[in-house]
C-alpha cells in the first residue's frame, strides 16, 4: 500500500514537471481568474444590475451611432423586464420594437447610397422621436422611473446628435 502510494506520488511529480517544462501549466493569473470565476458563480443568487457606461468610444470599427443605438436598444430591453406585467403588450412592446426598429434603420442606411441613404436616415430620426415619445408615455403610465426616462431621454439625445451629422455628411457627399 505504502509503494503504490509513492509510485502514485512519483508519477504525479514527473507529469507536473514535464508540465512545466511545455509550458502547459495554467498561470497564476489564469486561476485567480478561474477562482473569480468560480465565486461569483457560486454566489450569484441574483442578477447583475445593469449598467451603462457612458458613452464609451467604440473599440471595434463599427460607427459610434451603431454603438449607442445597441446600448439604448439594450438598456431599454433591460428595464423592459423588470417594469409590470400589465404594460408588458402594449406600451413596452412598442418600446422595444422601436428600439431595434431604429437600428435596423441605421443598418439599411449603412448599406445604402444618395437618396436611399438619406431615406433610412430619416426613418431612423423618426424612430428616434417615437420612441421618446414612447418612454414618455411608459413614465406617465408608471411602467418605468423618472430616472429610467431620464437615462433614455439622455441615450436618444446622444443618438440624434450623431444621427444628424451623419445626416449632414451623406448631403455634403451627395452635392
Amino acid at each position: 500500500m505504502e509503494n503504490e502510494q509513492n509510485v502514485i506520488d512519483a508519477l504525479n511529480a514527473e507529469i507536473k514537471e514535464e508540465l512545466a517544462t511545455t509550458n502547459l501549466l495554467v498561470s497564476e493569473e489564469e486561476q485567480a481568474s478561474a477562482e473569480l470565476k468560480q465565486s461569483i458563480s457560486d454566489n450569484a443568487t441574483t442578477r447583475k444590475p445593469f449598467r451603462i457606461t457612458e458613452f464609451d468610444t467604440p473599440k471595434d470599427k463599427e460607427m459610434a451611432v451603431f454603438t449607442h443605438a445597441k446600448k439604448l436598444s439594450e438598456y431599454i430591453f433591460v428595464i423592459t423586464e423588470k417594469s409590470p406585467v400589465k404594460f408588458r403588450w402594449n406600451i413596452l412592446s412598442r418600446l422595444l420594437n422601436t428600439s431595434v426598429d431604429i437600428i435596423e434603420s441605421l443598418y439599411r442606411a449603412n448599406y445604402e447610397k444618395g437618396d436611399d441613404r438619406l431615406v433610412w436616415q430619416k426613418k431612423a430620426m423618426i424612430a428616434l422621436n417615437l420612441l421618446d415619445f414612447y418612454a414618455e408615455t411608459a413614465k406617465t403610465k408608471q411602467a418605468i422611473t423618472f430616472k429610467q426616462m431620464t437615462i433614455i431621454a439622455r441615450q436618444i439625445s446622444e443618438v440624434k446628435k450623431m444621427l444628424s451629422g451623419w445626416v449632414r455628411t451623406t448631403k455634403q457627399k451627395k452635392c
